[in-house]
């Protein structure tokens, strides 16, 4: 029997060995499973974010730097937002390091996202709407609006669209040179990146809700209950119908909510002044959509010229004075002449580091060619210093943005907009031939803007030409080839990894502005925002090609002209004028 007992006590202290090294290496495994699950979320954050080059991640700012600014004060003030939350969100308890810590974030009691604004200070701030350029047309809008308004705008990051499921955001100040568009309009500009710091389980609730409405359309989708245990109210005014009755938003919007974890409360807008001016909303807006609907700029600009929709309590508690829009992108103007860019767009320049990058990759395509004219590179757009050179911002491959420096030289050189994908969706009615013009015809126009350039520019007659193409077509890349052309190519370059998601559209839409001269696609909104560009910064004329470029059509139409002016003179010799359409 002892030596019975003494076998049972040494099978117990094997078994409780066991067990305690069982318990020891699944505790392990846990704590490393969960370490890595949050690193590689980390690493999968800076990758959607993508703040290369310009400002730091957000949660890695000192809290001075996230306080926005107060413009009639020049003194920063945090202001607590949320009025209705029982969460006091005190900024002297250190909690939030709690939302960091190695644990699944869906299951942690997250504090509900807070805005930092300021009490004093009148903001505005919309819903981005459409793929990129239509979010840039947006933007200007914007701008345009707060400068009428006098209240200081928030920006919503450049934004997943239908066309990119990858539910990625990216600062506009990776892009454009906000200071400098505040020196040139004197409109204070924020990003909601800023006035909303998140934590990563935060962030990581706003990515989960919106991935599980990545491919859904139509009216706002429901909530997940982790988003919706940490999402702010934010009431929204309906512009164009966007918004409502259906809550019927852009996917872009979307994504911008459930990043940012924001619930719109969309209202209706508030109503005109009784003796207000009336516009004919049919020869503005050019549709029958519903006439109650706000969509004319300068009707929006007179019903919120006085605008503060809080209520005696909220201001009390110190509730932020947001006039927030479900769009800017659709206003329309009763003053024509492109008035949203004339007073907002011309300013909004690219950020010089943008343009430096721009100019060595043209320069490295285009420096073996014979023949070439180079120029001392004295643009101002790129040798200007700027906060971000200030901040020596690592990109996501560990480059020094920084590094890339505006080459001494400059190539002068033709831009080609190429622009293929699914603009053929986009012909309204057109045929498909009218949009995807054959690259002959691109060539057509190339040679007009040679032409222009010796003649009007004093260049060389034979610019080399860069074509910026979201072409997939073999058949096209031989083309562009066998023409000389170089085609900018992105993925060689690496582009999105040293600038984000949006990195290549962003610098093609830098090099078809900032080129000596631009063949775009008419029915590209990235070309015509080019041409105005091109127009509004150098005065510089910009071709688009056309089927009346084919050499039948040409001939065509000269046949008629000398039909035209043969009648109108035999016509003139009777006395009379004949009038031709």
């Amino acid at each position: 029997m002892k030596g019975f007992a003494r076998e049972g006590q040494s099978q117990g202290l094997r078994n409780r060995t066991l067990f305690i090294l069982v318990a020891i290496i699944l505790v392990s495994a846990w704590t490393l499973l969960t370490t890595m699950d949050l690193a590689s979320f980390r690493l999968h954050s800076n990758g959607n974010n993508n703040n290369v080059g310009l400002h730091k991640e957000q949660s890695m700012i000192p809290q001075q730097q996230q306080q926005p600014l107060n413009p009639e004060t020049n003194t920063s003030t945090i202001i607590n937002n949320d009025a209705n939350s029982n969460n006091s969100h005190d900024d002297n308890d250190n909690d939030d390091n709690d939302d960091d810590a190695p644990l699944e974030p869906f299951t942690l009691p997250l504090k509900p996202a807070v805005s930092i604004l300021d009490a004093n200070t009148k903001y505005l701030s919309f819903l981005p709407f459409g793929g990129l350029t239509n979010q840039f047309i947006g933007v200007q809008s914007a701008v345009y609006v707060a400068r009428k308004l006098n209240r200081t705008l928030i920006l919503p990051p450049i934004i997943s669209n239908s066309h990119d499921h990858n539910n990625t955001h990216q600062q506009w100040s990776q892009y454009m040179d906000l200071p400098k568009l505040t020196q040139l309009t004197g409109l204070p500009v924020l990003e909601w990146s800023q006035v909303r710091p998140l934590t990563e389980a935060q962030r990581r609730v706003g990515l989960d809700q919106a991935l599980k409405s990545t491919h859904l359309h139509g009216p706002y989708h429901s909530e997940t209950e982790a988003w919706a245990g940490v999402a702010e109210n934010m009431t929204c005014q309906i512009v164009y119908g966007y918004g409502g009755p259906n809550l019927d938003i852009n996917f872009s919007a979307q994504n911008f909510l459930f990043h940012f974890l924001i619930r719109p409360v969309f209202v209706p807008p508030i109503a005109p002044r009784p003796n207000g001016p009336v516009y004919d909303r049919q020869r503005i807006v050019h549709d029958n959509h519903n006439p109650e609907d706000l969509v004319i700029v300068e009707d929006l600009l007179d019903r919120y010229a006085d605008f503060d929709g809080r209520s005696p309590e909220e201001i009390a508690a110190g509730k932020a004075d947001m006039l927030f829009l479900s769009n800017t992108f659709k206003l329309k103007a009763v003053q024509r002449g492109g008035i949203f860019w004339k007073e907002a767009g011309k300013d909004m320049h690219f950020e010089p580091k943008v343009m430096e990058y721009a100019t060595l990759r043209i320069n490295e395509e285009i420096k073996d060619d014979r023949d070439i004219e180079i120029l001392p590179n004295n643009d101002p757009e790129e040798l200007e210093l700027t906060e971000s050179e200030r901040q020596n911002p690592v990109s996501e491959d560990g480059t020094l943005v920084t590094e890339i420096q505006a080459p001494a030289t400059r190539i002068p050189h033709i831009a080609v907009h190429l622009r293929r994908g699914d603009i053929w969706a986009k012909c309204r009615g057109q045929s498909v031939d009218n949009c995807l013009l054959p690259i002959e015809l691109y060539a057509v126009a190339v040679e007009r803007a040679r032409e222009y350039a010796a003649k009007s520019l004093g260049l060389v007659s034979h610019l080399p030409v860069v074509v910026a193409t979201d072409s997939t077509s073999e058949e096209d890349f031989a083309k562009i080839k066998e023409l000389g052309w170089h085609r900018l190519d992105h993925t060689k370059y690496g582009t999105a990894e040293i600038w984000g998601t949006f990195g290549p559209a962003m610098v093609d839409a830098a090099i078809l502005a900032h080129a000596d001269v631009l063949v775009g696609s008419s029915v590209s909104t990235m070309s015509r925002i080019a041409g105005l560009r091109q127009k509004g910064w150098y005065n510089h004329e910009s071709f688009f090609p056309s089927l009346k470029d084919r050499p039948k059509e040409k001939r065509r139409r000269a046949i008629m002209k000398r039909r035209l002016e043969s009648t109108w003179e035999r016509d003139d010799l009777d006395g009379e004028i004949l009038m031709a359409f």
